[in-house]
């Protein structure tokens, strides 16, 4: 027979043992972690030739518990795989302060030192492998039938809520490379998990956190690949960590089955391709790229956008995308009032003439401002990153008529200053594009544009971290344009080739004509009195020229086309 206070007390062991179940349970709804090995090692390190011979049979021991990548450093000696890429294997020294060949780092802050101190206490990773993680990670890649470029397809998938910043990293690494005489001073002859290329970047790329257990992110890069020993050992490591605790959260190796998507049903909206910061246009018609993450072929889409508080615009987009194929989508033009601060929504409504299932990669929200007022005569200041051949630019009017271009460039890291002129009032779009699709930033180097007037500090559009291009507007005002009238001009044949005439009607004050190309620079220039004269053009290259025509204070710009 059992009392009152004897029930109670079962009645609490039994709550406890529930706790402790569901407690169990959601642990392990969370995924079986991968412990990352990041090793720092040499060619010519005695010391390296020593120990990576254990560390590779012990890796290979615990295969289903570990993962590696081997980083190549510049000391002590000579080492051709540091060589081939020194900028990664340089920050990752930095990032954990390495002062010492060989080091080893487990799963970013779980240790960090000389190997034979977890060589020798394999507890380091069995403790940490039952750590469940809150990601699972799966990677594939592909080789271009032309064997020069590698893609990589990350997918990651949250099981536990994290919060925090996460940065994501894919490590393309050789898995063995012989040599038939040892490279460097230490007769090592055999290297594995060699780290060729970090994708996206040396640092990585910011989630954006905080994410839920449920969510997922689909990552695509490619590498052309260079200093490759044997294209056939290419494979990937891929792993999330926070930058700032150190803590690797998840690693994984290559997936050796096709990644199939998380929904049958779902779009990413990924990119507003022709975003501007700054607009004097009251009207926008947005370009967008989406991607396929369902495992259903998408054949139509129907997206809604906005600006401000406006009315709501529908688009129906129909085609054929698989699964992560990728589509650009012009909208039909929305006219709006312009505010000193605005925003644009586009987001989407239905996929397959279905809801999408997963909603949180549906829409694009992008704020931009009342663009500003300026003269006429601008600096554009290009500084190239590491590859110029990638970036060009244009400056069109309202029209979308080219006024002026540049680009591509020859020099690398160089500062270039072009003088924009534009003679007559209006909007204008400054486009910078990168041909790379990796803007001026990051991944290529440091590089920069920066427009403002050419006498003045006036910031009018600045950037370096975008994708395939990156759109300013802003409005010239002062330039004189009153009135010669422009049915008293005439300009014939227009289009011209080898030459052209023009006719103004006769001027007690004259007339200064100044000819101009797309970039702004004087081809031609006269003065004359009026009447009918005739200009030679045969020796301009094709395109569009303006011709200023001044009287005094009065002036008028028209347009030639030249053909060949």
């Amino acid at each position: 027979m059992q009392d009152k206070n004897s029930n109670s007390h079962i009645m609490k062991k039994i709550a406890l043992l529930l706790l402790l179940i569901t407690t169990g349970v959601m642990a392990f709804s969370q995924s079986q972690r991968l412990v990352l090995l990041e090793h720092f090692t040499q060619a010519s390190c005695g010391p390296c030739a020593a120990v990576n011979p254990t560390i590779h049979t012990r890796l290979e021991a615990n295969a289903d518990k570990m993962t590696s990548i081997n980083y190549h450093v510049s000391w002590p000696g000579y080492d051709p795989m540091y060589l081939h890429n020194t900028a990664d294997p340089s920050a990752r020294v930095s990032y954990y302060n390495v002062s010492a060949v060989p080091h080893s780092v487990i799963d970013g802050n779980v240790y960090s030192g000389s190997p034979n101190g977890w060589l020798n206490n394999m507890s380091i990773v069995n403790n940490r492998y039952t750590v469940p993680s809150p990601l699972t990670l799966k990677i594939n890649q592909r080789i271009s039938p032309t064997n020069d470029t590698i893609y990589v397809t990350m997918l990651i998938q949250v099981t536990a809520n994290i919060s925090g910043p996460m940065n994501a990293f894919m490590s393309v690494i050789e898995k063995h490379v012989h040599f038939n005489s040892a490279p460097g001073s230490n007769g090592e002859k055999d290297f594995y998990n060699v780290h060729k290329k970090m994708l996206p970047t040396k640092t990585g790329i910011s989630l954006p956190t905080p994410l839920s257990a449920g969510d997922y992110l689909i990552l695509e890069y490619y590498w052309v690949l260079a200093n490759v020993y044997n294209i056939n050992q290419l494979s990937v490591i891929g792993f999330v960590q926070n930058p700032i605790t150190k803590e690797v959260l998840q690693s994984a190796n290559l997936n050796p089955f096709p990644i199939t998507a998380v929904y049958n049903r779902d779009v990413e909206t990924s990119e507003l391709i022709n975003r501007a910061d700054n607009f004097c246009f009251n009207s926008f018609s947005p370009r967008i790229k989406i991607r396929n993450n369902g495992n259903n072929l998408l054949n139509s889409l129907t997206l809604k956008y906005q600006v401000n508080n406006g009315d709501i615009q529908e688009y129906t987009w129909n085609g054929a995308l698989p699964f992560l194929s990728k589509a650009d989508i012009e909208l039909p033009a929305i006219e709006f009032d312009l505010l000193d601060q605005n925003v644009i929504k586009i987001f989407v409504d239905q996929v397959n003439s279905n809801n999408d299932e997963y909603n949180k990669n549906d829409t694009i929200v992008h704020q931009f401002a009342r663009s500003v007022t300026t003269v006429n005569e601008l600096l554009l200041k290009i500084r190239t990153d590491n590859a110029p051949q990638e970036t060009t630019w244009q400056v069109t009017d309202a029209n979308g008529l080219v006024i002026a271009t540049g680009g591509p460039y020859d020099l690398s890291n160089n500062t270039y200053n072009e003088n924009i002129t534009l003679l007559t009032n209006g909007c204008y779009t400054l486009t910078v594009f990168d041909a790379g699709g990796n803007g001026l930033c990051c991944s290529n180097g440091a590089g920069y544009y920066r427009l403002t007037p050419a006498n003045s500090s006036q910031l009018i559009a600045l950037g370096t971290e975008f994708k395939f291009q990156q759109n300013a507007q802003f409005e010239v005002v002062g330039v004189n344009t009153s009135q010669i009238k422009p049915e008293s001009v005439k300009i014939y044949p227009n289009p011209a080739s080898a030459k052209f005439n023009l006719n103004l009607p006769i001027s007690a004050s004259g007339y200064n004509i100044v000819v101009s190309n797309q970039l702004g620079s004087k081809v031609y220039e006269f003065n004359y009195s009026g009447g009918e004269t005739t200009i030679n053009s045969e020796s301009w290259p094709k395109g569009i020229y303006l011709i200023s025509i001044r009287s005094g204070e009065i002036s008028l710009i028209q347009k030639i086309n030249i053909v060949k």
